[in-house]
């Protein structure tokens, strides 16, 4: 691969390359992209980090670099000045300072027509400690948010509960002297996190009345701050249901003790993603309240979500009250604790019936948590939708996947006609990968168990049958893993696959 040095004339000159410099580069392309396409593949050490932030990551990346390229000359910056999404964001890591209001405006007008987003990081705010202006009272800030362009996204992060008394307070007083909207009262998203509470006793509760009526919504207050709906236990701070109504996407950090989260759900009619972080605890509410046993019989339904996210959870029982006809992406994530939940099963079961997931399911993730496989296999029995299947830091004892018959006759449970993408990851390293996955390399043809359908225009039709897209499988300590990739076969036999790579990697 040519080095860097081969490219001194083109750096630092605007000379045109001759044919055999921009051969040379290409060549030093293609090799760079082989190598990024080697950390993308699954054992490798980085691979686990791509592809958790690969994107965010990438896209700050490509941005700053091409912001660099233009100030190379006059030409590249006009040039770079037409890639409006370089500039459809700002991120202020501290105050910004006197003046600073017309390069804010400047930088987010390049972007043109496309949704502007800003996030403000107050984490060193000391108004609570010290005699000091709280940052969020920052002259140039309020300014942007009330004179400056529309913008659609707002993320106010690492700031104290009063921090955010404070900026309401302030933001307030200076649209008084405004004749219509500002860019705050049409906001179109905004994410609070007030992780903190010091230095304010709290003896009434908070209204988010000045709250823009947004249509999404990302909140985290501090632990036992409770949140909730007017007239609903004893909230500290109060959410309009007006607001809940309109929102289509919630995001909220449960950590308090009590069922308000429930009323608060009541008023989210249109949501269609749904975000629940839990904290710490494992008890999150008494199941004995009569609220609960009310809901126990006639669950919270949420009619038009179709993304549902728990994170951080010790327990699943939220879903014993819940219901979402029209869920087709789950991801459980029970992190805390790795307390068994022997009712794991049970309650995922009864949601997906609740829910109808056999006629709209097709992702599901599951991670942390210790399941019999009888159990998983119930839960997974009726999901003939379901595409995509990642079970990571699951004990599932045995095997997942249970076989009878052979060959034509071959027999699969669960039954998952649809199932492209599975993976199977931080397995225990007891797991034996090699039996569980033996009915799905290419000697023995992944055939699933056909459905069969009656109907006026045909007596008898063999639906689809699949096979694999994907297999991923990584066992803990020892990494060792099956890659099937393979197409769709519309013949009922299924006979063969059309890639397959295998791979092992010591960790």
């Amino acid at each position: 691969m040519p080095r860097h040095n081969d490219f001194y004339d083109l750096l630092n000159s605007n000379n045109v390359p001759n044919s055999s410099q921009a051969a040379s580069v290409k060549q030093t392309i293609n090799g760079l992209s082989k190598s990024q396409g080697r950390l993308f593949e699954p054992g490798k050490a980085n691979s686990a980090l791509w592809k958790e932030s690969g994107n965010n990551f990438e896209q700050s990346f490509l941005q700053e670099m091409l912001r660099d390229l233009g100030r190379v000359c006059k030409s590249w910056q006009n040039a770079s000045l037409l890639a409006h999404q370089l500039w459809s964001g700002l991120q202020l890591i501290r105050p910004p300072e006197d003046g600073a209001y017309g390069r804010m405006v400047s930088w987010l007008n390049r972007s043109g027509a496309l949704p502007k987003t800003l996030q403000f990081d107050g984490s060193g705010c000391e108004c609570t400690s010290e005699e000091v202006p709280c940052l969020l009272t920052n002259p140039e800030l309020l300014k942007l948010l009330t004179t400056g362009p529309s913008l659609d996204h707002f993320e106010l992060l690492s700031i104290h509960v009063g921090c955010f008394v404070n900026w309401i307070d302030a933001i307030n007083s200076a649209k008084k002297s405004l004749s219509g909207p500002c860019p705050w009262d049409t906001l179109r998203s905004f994410r609070l996190q007030c992780p903190y509470q010091e230095g304010r006793e709290w003896d009434e509760p908070f209204v988010f009345q000045h709250l823009p009526f947004v249509a999404s919504l990302n909140i985290e207050f501090p632990s036992d701050l409770v949140v909730g709906v007017e007239g609903d236990g004893d909230p500290m701070v109060i959410i309009p249901v007006k607001l809940l109504n309109q929102l289509t996407t919630f995001a909220i950090e449960l950590d308090w003790y009590g069922t308000e989260i429930f009323s608060l759900l009541e008023s989210c009619k249109n949501l269609e993603t749904l975000t629940i972080t839990c904290g710490s605890r494992f008890d999150l509410f008494d199941e004995r309240e009569p609220k609960l046993l009310g809901l126990a019989k006639s669950r919270v339904v949420l009619p038009k979500v179709q993304k549902f996210s728990i994170g951080r959870s010790e327990t699943s029982s939220i879903l014993k009250y819940l219901a979402m006809p029209a869920l087709s992406d789950l991801d459980l994530d029970l992190e805390y604790g790795r307390i068994v939940d022997d009712k794991f099963g049970a309650t995922l079961h009864d949601f997906f019936r609740a829910s109808n997931a056999s006629e709209g399911l097709q992702a599901l993730r599951i991670s942390n948590t210790d399941v019999p496989a009888a159990d998983l296999r119930h839960c997974l029995s009726n999901l003939p939708l379901l595409k995509g299947l990642t079970l990571q830091w699951v004990e599932f004892g045995d095997k997942l996947f249970e076989t009878t018959g052979e060959n034509q006759d071959l027999v699969i449970s669960p039954n998952l006609p649809s199932l492209e993408h599975l993976k199977l990851l931080s397995l225990p390293r007891t797991y034996e990968y090699q039996s569980e996955l033996r009915d799905f390399t290419p000697d023995h043809g992944r055939i699933l168990q056909p459905i069969y359908k009656t109907g006026p225009e045909k007596s008898r039709r063999t639906s689809q049958s699949h096979i694999f897209s994907t297999i991923v499988v990584v066992v803990r300590k020892q990494t060792v893993g099956c890659i099937i990739r393979a197409h769709r076969l519309g013949s009922p036999d299924g006979t063969a696959l059309q890639e397959s790579k295998k791979w092992a990697q010591n960790t």
